[in-house]
Order: structure tokens, then C-alpha cells, then sequence
């Protein structure tokens, strides 16, 4: 079976525009500081004048702990609460799609209350993360704490298969719990030559209780695999079988730890079962489609968009940066915050490194899918190699890198990051942001990535939690860096995620023209907005934001009607916002007007 191992001065454009950000722009992040850290302060009002956020988006929090991590209660209360409160008192909850945290915030949420006197897989810890739970947020008040399960994340792009495994009731996790509890029991004596009877027995009952959730999710693979497992050691090779093939057609991908995991030692030498490892080496899997994060979407169990009230909703989280003694320093976070502003649209002309390395428990997770993602990011006309180690080593064009490793030296690999790369390494405490003895998520943005990831506590090699290959593939289609993130981890509880959420390096340009209006005008009485764009996608819509808020949508064609009857005499901005594509990416002209008192 699977086991753990151990541990952006904003610029008035008269008819020229600002290119177009993949899915989300400055107008839908809320630039979160910590009044009380100057740092925090300086970091938060540098990128909303990189990234041109509205200065109405700009939250400074008082009343913020200094300590690492907060529990529950407060989190909700000083950290999410105000949040919210901002959002709905500013007017913004109709824009709104990622809340951007700056440094000085804890990157942990203690959720040992949410837990308590309930049951778990042994793989559901804690602490939660940051930017984990604020993403979660709407599933905080369930009467279980459903946002720890390793499918709570429905935005989610998986591989393509007949159906998703329905969600995990609390029913199901109980169940999962007593399972897990009795494997660990077992270990290593379910591998002994003579098994007491006390194990025999624990074999059979883990049996039973794999049977039970397997009849309730027929189309989950991971927990087929294991089912498989407790057949082969029950003595039941043909059941094992049967089941083991039913895991793969239902998405387990994991070869390398099938043909080695002791669990199946009595099936190894059948002709099916090297059939089946043949058929899992030669096996291609294809992704479901990148889909842009909507402002308070609803999303279905099998990922695509619902207005049916048993949707889930979700908010974007980052941290822009964390500046500790163990990770970046203040300069080095604006440094990684310019950088990545400059990335956006580029198309880099480098290559994404996939790295195998000996390290099985880090890299076997995420090994399945390097030749998948290698070959759709060559449909997108971008480079990918899989190469064996643990860094790519004198390589000047690393776009992104997926690497296995508990710690890593990248000054040693003499290779470059280019602009606007995503880089992470899977293991433990990445994400430990006091440190935790392995190598930490900031190492990357040190070095020039433009976002990293990282578990805040040991995670357990669990590959939902941790985000596939396939990010990549999300990132290069268009998506900014927090959507392609959000699609590719399925359990993100624990995942803190670092860095620049609206870079977009993939991005396609869109023109956009008013007419109606000249900069600087002023208004003493309302005017319509003629707006038109040209790019390489068609238009869905025209947005309208005056002063940051976001006040009328209309369709291509149709004008916008700019008002001064409710706005204060003096200096305003208008911005207007073009949506296009499938990937609703945004181009906009920001045009400054007054309007004079009665």
C-alpha cells in the first residue's frame, strides 16, 4: 500500500492599453498587509504599483499575530474576518478572486479544535496552511471539516476518465481512519512469514473495511490500489488482480511503487501483473482542459462550473512573499515582485525540467506525469525534458522546474531561472517557514522563480497534496500563477503557495480603444463609453471600474455608461477591461477624469 515517508505608479493610457493577465487581473486581488510590519507595508504597496491595483484593494490589517502559527479562532477572526469584512464594506465582493497576503502574516493555522474527537487517515495532519485554508474558506463552517479531505478542492483539473470518485462524506473518512489505523498496526509484521493470529485477523478486518468504501467510491484509484493490496495479502491473488487493473483503468499511475511495493510480492511473478506494469509504462494520460478561476464560481464534484447550491466556492490565496531569518530577505522579495512583473506575456524561450531523481518517495508521486505533461506542453509549443537527477545542472532556460528532494543547492547546478518560472521540490517542510532542516520554498524565489510551494508540516508523500506536473501545462495555456496552481493540487490544506499570483508569462495581449471619453476630462454629466479590443481571442465582455469598483459589465457593441451624479468632486479613474478567450483573459485602458461639485 502507499506509504509516508519521514520525515506593479499607475500610467493613464489614453488609447493605448495594458496587455491582458490570464483569468485574473490586478482589479480582482486584494493586497492584504500587516500594518503593524513595515516590511509587510512596503512589500503590499510595491506590488500594487507594479501590478497597478486599485488602491481600493489595498487592506492594511491591524491587531496581526507575530507568531508563526494562529490557531483557528483567530485566524478566522483577525485574519479572515477583516478580509471578508473589507471585501463586502469596499464594495469588491463582485471582483474579487484572490486574496494576495504580503509578508508578516503567520503561514500556519493550527486546526487541532476543527479535529478534535473526530477520525482521520493518519495522512490528514495538521497544521493547515495560510494560503490553504483562505482558498478553503467557505468550507470552514461544515459541520465536518471537509476542507482537510484530499478531494476538497473542486476546481481541481484531473486526468480524464469515465467518472471523479464522489466526494469524501464524513462517513467515508471515519471508515478510512479505522483502515489506516490497522495498516500502521500491521507494519512489519504483515510482512512475516508466520503471521499471528492477531494479524490475520487485522488483515481480514482491513479487508472488510476497504470492501465497504470501495462499494461507496468504485471510481476512486487510490483506494482501489489499496484494496488490491489487502487482497494480495489476504491470499487472494485473482481478486488482487482483478482489482489492481480496476485501479489503473480508474487513474492509478503510480508504476514504479507497484512494481517494487511488498504489498504485491505474491503477484509478481504472474504474467497479468507484468502485463499490467508493461501496460502502465506505455500508458498516456491526458489532462482535463485549464479553466479560468471565476469570481464566486461554484464548482462541482466533477470539476466544471454549477449554480446548483451543493457547488463549492473558492477564493485564490498567495503570499506574496515570507521574509524570515530562514527564508527571503526584504530585498529579496521586491527583487522576485519585479521580476516576475517584467515576465508577463514574454512566451519564455526555455524549458520546463521535469527531474527523476533516486529519491522515489519525493519524485514517484509525481512521476507518472512527465511524459503527459512533456507531451502536451509540446502542443503548446513548449519545451519539456525529462532528465534524471536532482537539479538540471548548466541549463540558462529554466522556465519551471518539478524536482524530488529534501534539499537542494541550486547555486551548485550553475543553471539559470528565467523570469516567471514556477519551481518546487517536493518534500516535508518546504513550507516550514521558520525553518524545518530541509531546503525551503524560498530557495526558489532567492534564485528568480516567480512562485514556489510547500507543505507546512509533514504531509506524507500523498500526491493530492502536492501540485502534479501538470501545473505546467495550466501555466503554459495562459492561466497566471494561482490558477495554474489551484488546478493542479486536489488536497491544498497544507500547500503554502509564495509568490507573484498574477504572472502570467503565457498570456496573449489584448488591445483596448474607448471612445466616448478624452483622459482627464471633466465629467459634469454622464457619458457613454464606446469600448472596443483586438487580439487573438474574440471578446466576451466589457468591464467598467471607477475608482477600483467594479460598477457595469456590457457585452461587445454595447456602450458603458459613465456617471458623476454619486462621486465626489475632484480626481477619479475609469478602468476598462476586456475579456476575451476561453481563458477570460483580461486587457485594459485606465483613464483618469474630475467631475466638479453641484
Amino acid at each position: 500500500m502507499r506509504r509516508p515517508y519521514v520525515p506593479f505608479l499607475i500610467v493613464f493610457l489614453a488609447a493605448s492599453a495594458a496587455p491582458s493577465i490570464a483569468g485574473l487581473g490586478p482589479e480582482n486581488v486584494l493586497v492584504v498587509a500587516n500594518q503593524a510590519d513595515q516590511t509587510s507595508v512596503t512589500i503590499a504597496r510595491e506590488y500594487v504599483r507594479l501590478r497597478r491595483v486599485p488602491e481600493s484593494n489595498l487592506v492594511m490589517l491591524d491587531n496581526v499575530p507575530s507568531s508563526h502559527t494562529i490557531s483557528l479562532a483567530d485566524f478566522r477572526m483577525r485574519i479572515l474576518g477583516p478580509v471578508l469584512a473589507a471585501i463586502k464594506t469596499r464594495r469588491l465582493d463582485r471582483q474579487i478572486a484572490c486574496v494576495a497576503y504580503s509578508s508578516g502574516f503567520p503561514y500556519a493555522v493550527d486546526v487541532r479544535a476543527a479535529m478534535a474527537g473526530k477520525s482521520f487517515p493518519r495522512y490528514i495532519t495538521q497544521p493547515a496552511s495560510l494560503t490553504g485554508l483562505t482558498y478553503l474558506h467557505t468550507l470552514l463552517d461544515a459541520a465536518e471539516p471537509i476542507y482537510l479531505a484530499m478531494d476538497a478542492n473542486w476546481y481541481h483539473r484531473g486526468i480524464r476518465r469515465q467518472a471523479r470518485p464522489a466526494a469524501y462524506s464524513a462517513s467515508d473518512m471515519e471508515l478510512k481512519a479505522e483502515l489506516d489505523g490497522i495498516v500502521a498496526r500491521l507494519q512489519p509484521s504483515v510482512h512475516a512469514a508466520n503471521r499471528p493470529p492477531e494479524v490475520r485477523r487485522d488483515l481480514q478486518r482491513a479487508l472488510e473495511l476497504a470492501r465497504q468504501l470501495s462499494a461507496r467510491r468504485a471510481s476512486d484509484p487510490a483506494l482501489l490500489y489499496d484494496l488490491a493490496c489487502l487482497y494480495a495479502l489476504n491470499d487472494m491473488p485473482d481478486d488482487a488482480m482483478r482489482t489492481l487493473s480496476l485501479a489503473v483503468q480508474a487513474g492509478w499511475t503510480n508504476r514504479a511503487h507497484t512494481e517494487r511495493d511488498p504489498d504485491l510480492a505474491s503477484l509478481r511473478d504472474r504474467a497479468d501483473f507484468r502485463r499490467l506494469i508493461e501496460r502502465m509504462s506505455a500508458a498516456t494520460y491526458s489532462i482535463e482542459p485549464a479553466r479560468p478561476f471565476r469570481v464566486g464560481a461554484r464548482w462541482a464534484a466533477d470539476g466544471t462550473p454549477t449554480t446548483h447550491p451543493s457547488g463549492r466556492r473558492y477564493m485564490l490565496a498567495c503570499m506574496l512573499a515570507y521574509v524570515g531569518e530562514k527564508a527571503n530577505s526584504e530585498e529579496e522579495a521586491l527583487a522576485c515582485l519585479r521580476r516576475s512583473a517584467m515576465a508577463d506575456y514574454r512566451r519564455p524561450r526555455g524549458t520546463i525540467y521535469f527531474m527523476a531523481s533516486s529519491d522515489q518517495a519525493r519524485t514517484g508521486p509525481r512521476q507518472w506525469a512527465f511524459e503527459p505533461a512533456k507531451a502536451a506542453l509540446a502542443r503548446l509549443g513548449v519545451r519539456a525534458e525529462v532528465i534524471s537527477g536532482v537539479l538540471p545542472s548548466d541549463r540558462n532556460d529554466v522556465a519551471g522546474a518539478v524536482v524530488g528532494a529534501a534539499t537542494i543547492d541550486w547555486a551548485s547546478s550553475r543553471s539559470r531561472i528565467v523570469p516567471g518560472a514556477f519551481c518546487d521540490h517536493l518534500t516535508s517542510l518546504a513550507g516550514v517557514m521558520s525553518g524545518g532542516g530541509q531546503t525551503l520554498l524560498s530557495e526558489w524565489l532567492r534564485h528568480g522563480a516567480a512562485g514556489s510551494s510547500g507543505t507546512v508540516t509533514e504531509p506524507y508523500n500523498i500526491a493530492a497534496k502536492f501540485p502534479s506536473a501538470f501545473l505546467h501545462v495550466f501555466y503554459a495555456s495562459g492561466c497566471s500563477l494561482a490558477e495554474a496552481f489551484y488546478q493542479s493540487v486536489a488536497g491544498p490544506y497544507q500547500q503554502l503557495l509564495v509568490g507573484d499570483p498574477l504572472c502570467a508569462p503565457w498570456a496573449r495581449p489584448i488591445s483596448v480603444r474607448v471612445a466616448g471619453i478624452k483622459p482627464g476630462a471633466t465629467l459634469s454629466r454622464p457619458v457613454q463609453l464606446r469600448p472596443s479590443a483586438s487580439g487573438a481571442q474574440p471578446v466576451h465582455r466589457f468591464e467598467l471600474y471607477v475608482d477600483g469598483v467594479l460598477t457595469q459589465v456590457a457585452l461587445p457593441g454595447k456602450p458603458l455608461r459613465l456617471s458623476p451624479a454619486a462621486l465626489r468632486a475632484g480626481r477619479h479613474e475609469a478602468r476598462i477591461v476586456a475579456v476575451a478567450g476561453a481563458l477570460e483573459w483580461r486587457g485594459k485602458v485606465v483613464l483618469p477624469f474630475r467631475t466638479v461639485g453641484p
